[in-house]
């Protein structure tokens, strides 16, 4: 476990690191490449249950709240090409803590990387509203235990995903500092790492503070953007991943090797299609049938893809997927899977990062990514 909290950790960073190391063309040197801002929020909400007794009466016993706050920044730089796609967005890093005053949970906090994307640009309007995306590492759980902590039949783990999602509403008093009120959804899950994994869904409500350090207004630029030009990839990627398939047993060894065709139709989406390939170690502890063990240990699946692009460095990948072969005691209980995530681009043509493969809602494991794209590229970006 300490192995992936690590790796974790890195490709957070990672993240961070790539999304400030953006090229900063056309912007005189001696001007700030990029302004910054802190906001701190708190927040309540509900947890949903999931029609388990024992998770139910954790439910019914929870009262939930926490804090939040993020680091962020933003490109000076009105004539970037994805700071108009996205009217000015904002990336950073930031942490989060919550108690839900059980003991069966824990008190979780989380560290995460995350983008909030304006509907409209600021302009000098006193109201606002955006978008925003989290997805980062928490920990600090109380897992299950069959002896001490047989209650909490969520986590089964000290460290989990964490992802959210939501709407702000924004009310600026001046050009510097603003009030927000906030509704989303937010999740924790250890992506099957070890069970039980049913997961912890909250819909949170939260009220904050944010405080930019300029008093710049970002305007909508006159010069429209330069046509797309759209141009065709190819991605293979690899990916690794460990699976709990029973409460108390070891973990195995899953691998995934994809082959997609995309087609990247403008400045924010890809579309395509491609073929999983999964290997799971150590299938014929688990598979009596009379099959081969080459049979037992690999199934494969046709893909569609969508990419949402975020900038020229991150992005997030969804896919949804319809086995041709499968293994019900590989954890492929549905015909089909889902499959969301974030990678950055490290190089022109390499990616890394971590998507979670699904079924039916129900995490399957976590992919660990690395990926080479063939591209040629045409566009001019600012």
């Amino acid at each position: 476990m300490r192995f992936f909290t690590l790796l974790s950790l890195l490709v957070l960073l990672g993240f961070g690191k790539m999304a400030v190391a953006q090229e900063n063309t056309g912007i005189d040197l001696k001007m700030k490449k990029y302004y910054h801002s802190l906001q701190l929020s708190v927040e309540n909400g509900a947890m949903l249950g999931n029609e388990d007794e024992f998770g139910d009466q954790i439910v019914n016993s929870t009262y939930y709240n926490g804090i939040d706050l993020r680091y962020g920044w933003s490109k000076n730089n009105p004539m970037d090409t994805y700071n108009r796609v996205y009217r000015h967005p904002t990336l950073g890093l930031g942490w989060y803590a919550s108690t839900f005053h059980t003991a069966e949970v824990g008190q979780p906090n989380a560290l995460y990387f995350f983008m909030t994307m304006p509907f409209t640009f600021e302009k000098s309007k006193k109201w606002t509203t955006s978008y925003t995306g989290a997805f980062g590492l928490s920990y600090n759980f109380n897992p299950y235990d069959s002896i001490n902590n047989p209650t909490n039949i969520f986590l089964g783990s000290y460290r989990n995903c964490y992802l959210h999602l939501g709407l702000n509403l924004d009310y600026h008093f001046n050009n510097k500092v603003m009030a927000f009120g906030s509704v989303g959804f937010t999740h924790f899950s250890n992506g099957s790492f070890k069970l039980p994994n049913l997961g912890i869904n909250l819909i949170p409500v939260s009220l904050g503070v944010k405080y930019k350090f300029t008093d710049k207004v970002f305007e909508k630029p006159v010069e429209p953007l330069d046509p797309f030009i759209k141009h065709d990839q190819v991605n293979v990627m690899l990916a690794f991943g460990s699976k709990n398939y029973v409460v108390g047993d070891p973990n195995y060894l899953k691998m995934t090797l994809g082959v997609n065709y995309l087609r990247q139709i403008g400045y924010k989406y890809r579309v395509g299609l491609g073929l999983d390939f999964f290997y799971a170690a150590q299938s014929d502890l688990r598979n009596i049938s009379d099959e081969t063990n080459f049979s037992k240990s690999v199934s494969y699946a046709v893909v569609g893809s969508w990419e949402w692009v975020i900038s020229r460095t991150v992005y997030v990948p969804i896919g949804l997927a319809y086995y041709l072969h499968r293994n019900e005691e590989n954890g492929e209980k549905e015909p089909y899977y889902e499959r969301v995530g974030l990678r950055f681009r490290i190089k022109e043509h390499f990616d890394t990062g971590v998507t979670i493969k699904a079924h039916g809602g129900v995490a399957d494991m976590f992919e660990w990514t690395v990926a080479y794209t063939f591209h040629k590229d045409k566009n001019t970006y600012r």
